[in-house]
């Protein structure tokens, strides 16, 4: 494993702040076949080393990395 270059690193960066989420806590690698692992605070994914981009913006948009909601409790 190996993190990604700065230039991927800094698309990683630039495509979660255009999409209103803070980058800390986000990091990638190129995984020994290839791929690339994302990891975020509230989940990871694994994407083909090409077209990372797109289905990582899919799943972004989906709300794949947001945190799950959290069950409101009613007054007894």
């Amino acid at each position: 494993m190996s993190h990604l270059p700065l230039p991927e690193t800094r698309l990683l960066h630039n495509l979660l702040r255009l999409h209103g989420r803070c980058p800390d806590g986000f990091s990638a690698v190129f995984l020994l076949d290839g791929s690339i692992s994302i990891i975020g605070p509230h989940g990871a994914a694994f994407y083909p080393g090409d077209g990372w981009t797109s289905r990582f913006l899919r799943h972004l948009r989906q709300g794949f990395f947001d945190p799950a909601p959290v069950p409101r409790r009613t007054a007894a």
